[in-house]
């Protein structure tokens, strides 16, 4: 089974199950469940992973139930199974509005066999609105609002001690039928926070080769962090809402943090020496926001001899010149990720990106002259966007020809500044309708009429995005070459290259001559797990 993952437990297995399923007692502190949504993800389950990291520093027992089975049923039946066998005294669930509908099955179900098993709910969506998690009835007990290493020690610390929780900073709880949020707790400091706690899953299962990593290229890809937050207010990004939860300044300003240089190396040495990723890519919500980061990063990674390639997601804005490109370039970045959103300068003023499309060229520009590829992730739907708009944003792609493209759409989620301007109140029975891929009608942000799903259809197969054969591997640099032909996993890239060459013509067959039945099926998927 592993230290905590439940890969190969089965879903049908009844020899686990207690006689009395209604203990809380505890043979662990806390037991972290992934989403059953979210089980089959090529991304770790970060947020897990730096909790148990943290709490086990203070002596606090945890594990992390991660299971892989292809639907959600066979997901939450493993997690059951791995509860009744762990006995955790608390279970912590974590939701994005878009898998709500899935966390909440999963709690009810928790609480119907272990009624004693206390649960607390943490990330996006409890803490832009606990009140969606604390209701008359419902299964949830504590909700964490923003960070939560602190919060979450906090609680097990003051449980375990028998004193009161809901003195607790940082909380949400439900209380004479109404929703009480405790005093706002500060951000922590990153050195504080120590390493994910990486013995905790399955490892070898994230570092199966895929080609959505490292975008559109197989590798055996790890994923890391070297801060948190973002510096800028897209109206269209949750991704500050966590860490605004933890401000108490009324102005609720955005920052960046970041993790000492010596942790992050210390990553990426056991990514390379021990799970053998040949590749990673820094996940940060901006990563690069000035050169002496940049060069601080680059410096510490050749000293440390490690010989993995890696990408990471950035601005426009953050590339300035060429120079740094080659300092980047010549520590083994490969790819970088820019979100550029739209070519339609109202555009990018009515979302609040904070760059310009003159920067866009630039830094493609100066992208394609260090010999980097290049992402671009672009967004329909924006708020009065015009089929002029969307011309522009064509131009854009056509003049500075990104290495890959991306498309989705335009979605008010909760947290968002789209969200509190343009759909207020959307019911929670709803949230598993605001999907990028297959947005519904009803959450038109657009002044145009064409159809959004039809729209998202015609600019994937514009700018490629399925093909018949795939290009990705044309545009590789030779580097990546050598490192698959070095790489102690090369047998296991041949045998992607080759499933693959057979794979993306049926599915581009598939999308071309049968693109009603692709639809049906995708609404179907997206109906079944909440999100897409």
């Amino acid at each position: 089974m592993g230290t905590a993952t439940i890969d190969r437990v089965s879903p049908d297995r009844t020899d686990a199950r207690p006689q009395d399923a209604s203990h809380g007692g505890g043979s662990i502190d806390v037991l972290f469940a992934v989403s059953p949504s979210n089980a089959r993800s090529v991304y770790m389950p970060f947020y897990f992973l730096y909790l148990a990291g943290y709490v086990e520093k203070y002596g606090i027992t945890c594990e992390i139930a991660n299971p892989h089975f292809h639907t959600e049923k066979e997901n939450r039946d493993a997690i059951l199974e791995e509860i009744a066998r762990l006995k955790p005294r608390w279970v912590g669930l974590a939701s994005f509005c878009t898998d709500y509908a899935v966390v909440s099955d999963l709690a009810f179900a928790i609480k119907k066999r272990f009624p004693a098993v206390k649960i607390v709910v943490g990330n996006a969506q409890p803490s832009v609105n606990p009140a969606d998690f604390l209701y008359e009835g419902g299964p949830f007990d504590i909700v964490v609002r923003g960070e939560g290493e602190l919060t979450l020690r906090d609680i097990i610390e003051t449980d375990k001690a028998g004193k009161d929780v809901t003195r607790i900073t940082g909380i949400a709880y439900l209380e004479n039928g109404k929703v009480v949020q405790s005093p706002t707790r500060e951000l922590m400091d990153l050195k504080d926070c120590g390493q994910p706690a990486y013995h905790k899953i399955d490892v070898s299962w994230y570092a199966h080769v895929n080609k959505y990593l490292l975008r559109r290229i197989p590798t055996s890809c790890g994923v890391i962090f070297t801060g948190r937050g973002c510096p800028f207010e897209c109206g269209f990004c949750a991704a500050n809402a966590v860490w605004q939860a933890n401000s108490s300044d009324a102005t609720r300003a955005p920052k960046a943090r970041w993790r000492p240089l010596e942790h992050v190396m210390a990553e990426l040495h056991d990514f390379e020496k021990v799970h053998r990723f040949d590749f990673f890519y820094i996940l940060d919500d901006v990563f690069g926001l000035t050169e002496d980061e940049i060069r601080a990063f680059c410096a510490a990674y050749k000293k440390s001899g490690l010989k993995m390639l890696w990408g990471a997601e950035t601005r426009v804005n953050c590339v300035r010149n060429l120079e740094i490109l080659k300092v980047m370039k010549d520590a083994g970045c490969i790819q970088l990720d820019f979100g550029i959103e739209s070519g339609s300068p109202k555009m990018l003023k009515i979302v609040n990106k904070g760059i310009t499309v003159d920067q866009t060229y630039r830094a493609f520009e100066l992208c394609k002259k260090a010999g980097i590829r290049t992402f671009a992730n672009i967004l329909l739907n924006l708020p009065e966007e015009s089929e002029e708009d969307l011309e522009l944003t064509h131009r854009l792609l056509e003049k500075v020809n990104p290495t890959y493209v991306s498309v989705g759409v335009t979605q008010p989620y909760p947290g968002t500044e789209f969200y509190h301007r343009y759909a207020k109140n959307i019911p929670k029975e709803d949230y598993s309708k605001l999907s990028r891929i297959l947005p519904p009608e009803e959450f038109r942000l657009a002044a145009h009429k064409l159809n959004l799903q039809t729209l998202m259809v015609d600019w994937m197969w514009r700018y490629r995005i399925d093909t018949f054969f795939e290009r990705g591997l044309l545009t590789a640099p030779w580097i990546y070459w050598r490192k698959i032909v070095s790489s102690s996993k090369r047998l296991a890239y041949l045998r992607y290259f080759l499933r693959d060459f057979v794979r993306s013509p049926v599915h581009y067959i598939v999308r071309e001559y049968f693109p009603s039945q692709v639809m049906d099926l995708a609404r179907q998927s997206v109906h079944s797990i909440g999100s897409f």
